[in-house]
């Protein structure tokens, strides 16, 4: 597979791991489209994945199949594809027309990274505890930590990652204390024959301090360990772009995400 293939399969199995998150949660194959539905009503974690590059000239189809699937849940969802799955230009002009004319709103667009081989850290790092998330305290540590660093509403927070269900499926968490104190997060998925890494987040308080290098830093050398896989991707944040770099990653495309707001 190409390296943005990777990152692309590693993403489909990161947000079908949002289907875990409720007893309504869902998953399905539809032509060119991985299905998510988290049976929780926030678009960003009901989701459609393009998932076959072949497909992605279609992408009127894909979109109607996709809100016919959310319809159904009556649900706000999602769509997230690799930016270089499109052939040409023409194929991203005639995406943009569809995008446009179902009425989907951008909200994101995410520079895809992977790193066959991470550098080393060029500072001491600060240590951590290091603990998976599991039961109720270490998950809502991690959703507090997550929604204090990426100013989200609390209870959207809590709905999804203090969900116990949640991490009992294919997503690892991780939260690192510091005397006692969450301060960073990590989350992990293996797919695609790579280690993905998300949910990297750290306490406004305690930013700029080396905790969340040091947390994925000892995840990743636990988790290299144990699978004996060495390819690491993520899809990166604009603050957290330099730091990616220097870790190891190097951009090799771009996730974007369009928001349907109803459903």
């Amino acid at each position: 597979m190409r390296d943005c293939e990777i990152i692309n399969e590693n993403l489909r199995c990161a947000l079908a791991g949002f289907s875990w998150v409720d007893a309504a949660g869902e998953t399905a194959r539809v032509a060119g489209l991985s299905l998510s539905f988290s049976g929780v009503p926030y678009g960003l974690f009901n989701t459609a994945v393009v998932s076959d590059a072949a497909r992605c000239g279609d992408m009127g189809e894909l979109l109607n199949g996709a809100a016919g699937f959310f319809a159904r849940k009556r649900s706000p969802w999602s769509i997230w594809f690799c930016e270089d799955f499109f052939a040409d230009r023409q194929q991203r002009r005639q995406a943009s027309v569809s995008l446009a004319a179902m009425g989907l709103k951008s909200v994101m667009a995410a520079p895809g990274m992977i790193a066959h081989r991470m550098s080393p850290p060029r500072n001491e790092l600060p240590s951590l505890e290091c603990v998976r998330v599991g039961q109720v305290k270490t998950a809502f540590d991690f959703s507090h930590t997550m929604a204090a660093a990426f100013v989200v509403p609390l209870d959207m927070s809590d709905r999804v990652y203090a969900s116990e269900r949640l991490w009992t499926g294919p997503v690892r968490g991780y939260v690192g204390y510091a005397g006692g104190e969450p301060v960073a997060t990590t989350a992990i998925v293996i797919g695609g024959g790579a280690i993905g890494l998300y949910a990297v987040a750290t306490h406004p308080r305690h930013q700029r301090k080396g905790y969340g290098e040091s947390l994925m830093r000892t995840v990743l050398e636990d988790v290299i360990r144990e699978t004996s896989i060495d390819t690491v991707v993520l899809q990166s944040s604009r603050s957290g772009f330099s730091l990616y770099q220097r870790m190891g990653f190097r951009q090799v495309t771009q996730f974007s995400v369009f928001l349907a707001e109803r459903p």
